[in-house]
């Protein structure tokens, strides 16, 4: 049975020990930041732990076909859009594989031009202008309350001080997670989304550096001494956004 984390927060504490992997991690790093709220947002589902964010839920562990019926319905009393997991044997016709990457590299190199933690409402602008389907309202308050208790941190770099490219990297217990990497459509193919996560890395020289991408930003991230080390599988629910 779902029941929310509140409700049962010594329990959906435990499961973090009993689930390892990425997910986990992703759910655990959220829940911190959230730690102090009425954690709305997470729920507790037998050894499993989930995290509604927007519209999109992502799980962490494996669970039996009984379960993801459970699971299912579920979303669809929330109207959830996107779920994330690693099942990869949910009855959904439309799935995604993101492709989970770690960096293998010596090191990253120092960029003096990337700026760090300013101008969170105009990296916010910027990020909604190049992933669409992101609403402005939500990312600029994720964003702002990640950097303000200190669970993440913003990289980019400007033109004009126009930013033209950025990264978000989020703090997990042992690992450093990179989201939101993007450059503005016309300062691309000229290596500043390189610059900005070599300066991450170099940056966190003592922490894993992981990463999702799509198929076709593989070559991209394996250039930069990336390695695939897993995946996990995008669900898309709604066919409106399909």
């Amino acid at each position: 049975m779902i029941t929310t984390a509140s409700s049962q927060i010594e329990k959906f504490e435990k499961n973090f020990d009993k689930q390892g992997g990425f997910l986990t991690q992703k759910i655990k790093a959220e829940y911190r930041s959230d730690k102090n709220s009425v954690l709305n947002n997470f729920y507790c589902f037998d050894d499993c732990n989930i995290m509604l964010m927007g519209e999109n839920l992502s799980v962490c562990g494996n669970l039996n076909e009984e379960q993801c019926e459970e699971l299912l319905s579920f979303c669809q009393f929330l109207g959830v859009y996107g779920l994330e997991c690693r099942q990869d044997n949910l009855s959904i016709p439309h799935r995604d594989t993101m492709h989970l990457l770690t960096y293998r590299g010596a090191g990253g190199t120092v960029c003096p031009d990337v700026i760090k933690n300013e101008n969170i409402y105009q990296f916010s602008q910027f990020s909604v202008a190049n992933f669409p389907g992101t609403a402005f309202n939500m990312v600029y308050s994720y964003f702002a309350r990640k950097v303000n208790n200190g669970i993440a941190d913003i990289y980019f770099m400007t033109h004009n001080d126009k930013i033209v490219s950025g990264a978000v990297a989020t703090h997990f217990d042992d690992s450093i997670y990179l989201t939101f990497v993007s450059t503005a459509k016309n300062f691309r193919n000229q290596g500043l989304a390189k610059k900005v996560i070599e300066h991450i890395i170099s940056e966190y020289s003592d922490r894993q550096i992981i990463l999702m991408c799509e198929d076709k930003l593989m070559d991209f991230y394996t250039k930069l001494n990336f390695e695939k080390t897993g995946q996990i599988y995008l669900y898309k629910l709604r066919e409106e956004h399909i």
